[in-house]
């Protein structure tokens, strides 16, 4: 049973290191020439898919602490190959995907059964279009064989259709540095999510490479050079510290503080602060670090969501609780761990919420119409359960399935969330 909260919830969470950070840092490191350290980096599911192929593929990958890796790369070229099991996360499978193109044997890209029904045909568009030859083993997208280039025939400028992720942008863009001429690669209609990929940019000029992302015209450029080791701290995540902020929301007398998560990071997900905002919440800095305070949420209100659209699924959570509002621009969401608009309205829908969708869209009035027991399924969907857990926490009655799904981005989340609300471990 998802907590309630018994009174007003004011404290400090503390979420791990950015899931989206310490990926795009761990491929970096592993290309990079030298042994580089990664601070406060996330021990989750999908950081060990990533960090178990960068091994099979030749890197020398260890964790020094309970979260910090220390990584020695390759100086550009991967010397293994073999199978790379991504498990059930899109981020390692993409990145592993371009990283199989620096390789010098051929991989065999592979993951879960949802995974396997994921969006990938972007990925192996910009393979064959950097000189490898791929081929489907089956009807679905994984698994993929990838056969690397002969040295000297990558190419340098790209023309694709708009990706049905950001996440094969920001791939491409973090292998570029070692292509022979870098890249220029231009997405035709521009790239959903495009935070991200100034996200991927921001990490590639802090190490001294030059880049650049322009998501209105699609382009992003990056330069050849070398990349000698670095050490990085990774900032906490604020894709999990949105459900922090949705809990402050929701819970009246609340204040809650996401500890180092500074109000001006280039994360993404620092979009479900500023919506809450919008929505009637109080936002406040504490130290360098974004809080939020409770006000009762207005609404009708309409957000474009689409540069946090995994983030939304926080907003839904506290909007469910008191408040209409409509989230568009969610057109991605349908091929995440699980079809997240289809999924969260129909736990929402049984939980007495008014729910509309559409393709791209979806509209949430709360407060519920019942306080009946409900049993959210969360169809292996870390993002569900966290944001059962905050209508959990105001309404009561919310039993998540499959609970342990957390582990895939924040293992230590219920423990932690219940100490937030009060409850002894």
């Amino acid at each position: 049973m998802a907590p309630r909260a018994t009174g007003p919830v004011i404290g400090t969470l503390e979420p791990p290191g950015s899931k989206s950070l310490t990926q795009r840092w761990l491929l970096l490191a592993a290309l990079a020439e030298g042994t580089s350290v990664i601070e406060n980096a996330l021990r989750a599911d999908d950081v060990e898919a990533l960090t178990a192929g960068l091994r099979t593929l030749g890197a020398k990958v260890h964790w020094s602490g309970p979260n910090e890796l220390e990584v020695q790369g390759v100086a550009g070229r991967f010397p293994g190959g073999g199978r790379l099991d991504a498990r059930e996360g899109g981020t390692p499978a993409r990145f592993l995907m371009a990283a199989a193109s620096l390789a010098a044997k051929p991989c065999t890209l592979d993951g879960s059964a949802r995974l396997r029904k994921r969006p990938m045909a972007d990925g192996q568009t910009l393979l064959e279009a950097l000189g490898c030859r791929t081929r489907r083993s089956g009807a679905e997208a994984l698994p993929l064989d990838i056969t690397p280039p002969a040295a000297g025939s990558i190419c340098r400028d790209i023309v694709i259709a708009r990706p049905a992720s950001s996440q094969f942008v920001s791939a491409v863009a973090l292998i570029a540095p070692w292509l022979p001429h870098g890249v220029c690669l231009q997405c035709q209609g521009g790239s959903p999510s495009d935070a991200y990929v100034h996200l991927t940019v921001q990490c590639l000029e802090q190490l001294g490479v030059q880049a650049s992302w322009d998501g209105v015209a699609g382009e992003l450029r990056v330069a050849p050079g070398p990349v000698k080791a670095f050490r990085v701290r990774v900032e906490p995540d604020a894709s999990s510290a949105a459900y922090g902020w949705a809990l402050a929301a929701v819970v009246p007398g609340s204040r809650v503080v996401i500890a180092g998560l500074k109000p001006a990071s280039l994360q993404p997900d620092l979009g479900v602060w500023r919506a809450l905002q919008q929505v009637g919440a109080e936002g406040f800095e504490h130290q360098g670090s974004a809080g939020l305070a409770h006000r009762k949420l207005a609404g009708p209100i309409e957000l474009d969501a689409s540069g946090w659209p995994d983030g939304s699924m926080a907003v839904m959570a506290a909007a469910a609780a008191g408040g209409q509002v409509t989230l568009r621009g969610l057109g991605t969401l349908a091929g995440k761990e699980s079809d997240r608009i289809s999924a969260m309205h129909t736990w929402l829908d049984a939980a007495g919420v008014q729910v509309e969708q559409g393709t791209d869209w979806i509209r949430v009035h709360g407060p519920c119409a019942h306080a009946d027991k409900v049993r959210v399924d969360t169809q292996r969907d870390h993002r569900i359960a966290m944001s059962a857990a905050v209508l959990g926490a105001v309404r009561g009655g919310i039993e998540v399935l499959d609970p342990g799904c957390v582990s895939k981005s924040w293992p230590d989340f219920w423990s932690i969330w219940g100490q937030l609300l009060g409850q002894k471990a």
